[in-house]
């Protein structure tokens, strides 16, 4: 007989694991919320220091993550670029890939999360390392503008998330 106890159970199993490959982005894009309702904007920034000797200036650049759901989310990455007064001072990145998922910053439901994050910037602009030179409070006198694009994820899941934030 063509069809078979074996033949069906077969069958079956073969069904049930094309249907779990078919299924499974379907699945896990169920555990993300709409990241649109997240916001990413820039908290502050601040001058740790500045070098004579090389025109680079350590800054610290704190985000603000708010997530308004009512799902707790984590980033593995933020990549982004940093303007000083329409100058790109360059491209940055701030990463948690290789820290295990429950070590990493926490966006927990309804709360805002702060991710600080301290590059090494030059400063080719004698303007802006004026600026950077007077004192801290000089520093809010330059339009920041920060393009990014943040990774955040959920349970199985992760999507991109573009930003951009103006300080």
């Amino acid at each position: 007989m063509f069809l078979s106890r074996r033949r069906l159970v077969l069958i079956g199993t073969a069904t049930v694991i094309v249907g779990v490959i078919v299924l499974l982005p379907l699945i896990l894009t169920i555990t993300l919320p709409d990241l649109d309702a997240l916001s990413i904007i820039v908290k502050k920034i601040e001058l740790e220091d500045i070098s004579n000797d090389n025109n680079t200036a350590t800054l610290n650049v704190v985000f603000n993550i708010q997530n308004p759901t009512d799902k707790a989310l984590t980033t593995s990455k933020i990549d982004y670029e940093l303007i000083a007064d329409g100058e790109l001072l360059g491209e940055f990145s701030k990463s948690y890939i290789d820290i295990p998922v429950n070590g990493r910053p926490q966006l927990l439901a309804n709360t805002d999360t702060n991710i600080s994050s301290v590059i090494e910037a030059p400063i080719l602009d004698k303007n802006i390392r004026l600026d950077l030179l007077r004192n801290n409070q000089a520093i809010e006198n330059i339009e920041w503008i920060i393009n990014g694009n943040a990774i955040i994820e959920s349970g199985f899941s992760s999507a991109s998330k573009v930003f951009n934030a103006t300080w």
